[in-house]
């Protein structure tokens, strides 16, 4: 009896066993099924796509084509450098100085005219020689031209004429002192830096005569104790030195 049971639970498990064995492999087998179908139509969905999103060469939109309806504002580049101005390269003409007032060689103010200077003072002591080329000048502590001679001497000593003439001025600046001057034909004979004048304009003098005495000449003050004496022919300046003991 007992056999009779055990065989017949052999069979129901052995029936059971089967049918989960091929319950298993319809599963499996409609998986693969199901798999090998949505691979399929996954690949013509694609070709699908492909085939509707195709464009016709003239459908092509250009990168570089303007899209209306859009405002695009692109700032100015600003330079933080200097653009140079361009030089033209034409040639100039040459240009030609002008004349200066010492342009006159010394040659031709000396031929210009028959000028015969005596010394300014009983002394013939100079201390500064006329030159066109810049000098230092202590008490204005400046460089230029000195256009006359200086003549040393001492407070209060007399200044004489140098030539014949007829004063045409008589006045005072604020860098050369009082000034005298005498005239005679082209000729004029500057003396600055007096102290005491003792002409006025309109008097006739001679060589010799006493015109005034020493005094200060501004601009030249931390010098030795002197008068300035310019010469200017034709209203240019020229080296009283080269006029002066032509006599002799």
């Amino acid at each position: 009896m007992s056999d009779y049971y055990s065989n017949n639970r052999r069979k129901r498990r052995s029936r059971r066993e089967k049918i989960g064995f091929y319950t298993a492999f319809s599963i499996c087998l409609i998986a693969v099924c199901m798999a090998v179908y949505s691979t399929y139509n996954t690949l013509s969905v694609n070709d699908g796509i492909g085939e509707i999103k195709q464009t016709s060469p003239t459908q092509i939109v250009q990168v570089n084509e303007n899209v209306s309806g859009v405002k695009e504002t692109i700032p100015e580049p600003k330079l933080d450098m200097e653009i140079p101005t361009l030089i033209s390269s034409e040639p100039t003409q040459p240009t030609t100085a002008p004349a200066t007032e010492n342009s006159r060689t010394a040659l031709e103010t000396l031929l210009s005219t028959d000028l015969t200077l005596n010394y300014p003072l009983k002394s013939n002591n100079v201390i500064r020689e006329y030159t066109e080329k810049s000098v230092y000048f202590k008490t204005l502590n400046v460089w230029k031209p000195h256009t006359g001679v200086d003549f040393a001497g001492k407070i209060g000593d007399d200044v004489i004429a140098m030539t014949d003439g007829a004063v045409t001025k008589v006045y005072e600046d604020r860098m050369y002192g009082k000034i005298v001057e005498i005239s005679t034909n082209n000729v004029v004979c500057i003396y600055s830096g007096l102290g005491a004048v003792d002409v006025q304009k309109g008097d006739s003098v001679k060589t010799g005569d006493k015109i005034g005495t020493i005094g200060t000449v501004p601009f030249e003050a931390n010098d030795t104790d002197h008068i300035h004496v310019s010469v200017k022919i034709d209203g240019k300046y020229a080296d009283p030195l080269s006029f002066i003991g032509n006599n002799e």
